[in-house]
């Protein structure tokens, strides 16, 4: 840290110096415009305009197995990187397509440019153009859809709609991955809380609830594979009081953010009170797998997955009551309802 004493000119006009080094640094000079930003918190931010051209990486890709530069890839993805330089001593072809195929999973990312030892990604999708409010609300109706499905799925043991669901999940976490990036590059350029409106607190509490939600989605790609798993369909008393639980979670995730969105404690308050309230269900599934002995898996697993879902509810629930004490946190236009 670095410190100044304000000085006055005759004219009334406050200034500062600028550290030697750090102007050398970022090419500072006579004549440089400079940016001056006000944050949230009172402070005052100075920025180069070279700082947005240092927002480089890479990759050595030597000795990586595809599963480890794809969790390399996310990584700087995340960290809000505009360019991944991805290098190696000679990039075969195959190791081309899976940096391919990898590039494709993330929502904005392509491949720039290729030589023999390099593959240079950019992502070419800019952040004002996936307002993080949307991009939850297309998380949630995503989910939504997938749990009707998966529990359709499960109590007809529908395969193929099964299939789906699991596919689907892909999609959430592309678009779970792409408010992680927001959040990434808001930490690392600072100018863009003014540019989208929004504070890096708050983008942390989006970047919460789109977790959740992906949770949401997890367990509803886990329904499925217990549906694909099943020897014979559930009973239809089964599959009733399967749908009625379903519905109970999934209106404790609907009023959670329904009280985000509105910013509302009060609301999220009233849901949290309900979290104790769960029924005993096991032995009632104990029952049932007694009945249904080559589904007994199954049947808990799909159980303990609705169940599971209620909590990931409540936590955006608390999230909801974090967000709404923060300054000039507004609330989004539309509604996450579909």
């Amino acid at each position: 840290m670095y410190q100044r004493r304000v000085q006055i000119t005759g004219g009334g006009t406050y200034f500062v110096t600028l550290p030697k080094e750090w102007a050398t640094e970022m090419g500072v000079g006579q004549g440089t415009v400079l940016n001056l930003v006000p944050t949230y918190s009172g402070g005052l931010l100075l920025f180069s305009p070279a700082v947005r051209e240092r927002n480089r990486s890479r990759i050595d890709m030597e000795g990586k197995t595809p599963v480890q530069l794809l969790r390399d890839i996310i990584a700087h993805y995340v960290a809000g990187y505009e360019v991944i330089e991805i290098t190696g001593k000679r990039i075969r072809s195959e190791e081309r397509r899976t940096i391919r195929e990898i590039a494709q999973s993330l929502v904005g990312l392509e491949i720039l440019g290729e030589t023999q030892s390099v593959v240079t990604l950019g992502c070419v999708a800019d952040v004002r153009d996936f307002p993080v409010d949307a991009t939850i609300r297309r998380i949630y109706g995503i989910t939504q859809a997938m749990w009707a499905d998966a529990l359709q799925a499960f109590t007809s043991r529908d395969e193929e709609l099964a299939q789906d669901v699991i596919e689907r999940d892909g999609d959430v976490d592309r678009l779970v991955l792409l408010v992680a990036r927001q959040f990434g590059l808001l930490l690392r350029d600072f100018l863009l809380e003014e540019e989208i409106g929004r504070s890096r607190q708050e983008l942390w509490h989006y970047q919460s609830v789109s977790d959740q939600l992906e949770r949401v989605a997890d367990h509803a790609a886990k329904v499925c594979r217990a549906a694909l798993a099943l020897v014979s369909p559930p009973t239809t008393a089964f599959s009733e009081r399967l749908r009625s639980m379903a519905q109970i979670s999934w209106e404790v995730i609907s009023e959670a953010i329904r009280a985000f969105e509105e910013r509302n404690p009060a609301q999220a308050n009233t849901l949290l009170e309900k979290k104790g309230l769960a029924e005993e269900v096991l032995p009632w599934v104990q029952a049932a797998a007694r009945e249904q002995p080559e589904n007994a898996l199954s049947l808990s697993i799909a159980v303990d997955s609705v169940l599971r879902i209620r909590e990931h509810g409540f936590n955006i629930a608390e999230t909801a009551i974090d967000i709404s004490v923060l300054r000039g946190s507004a609330v989004p236009e539309g509604k996450f309802q579909e």
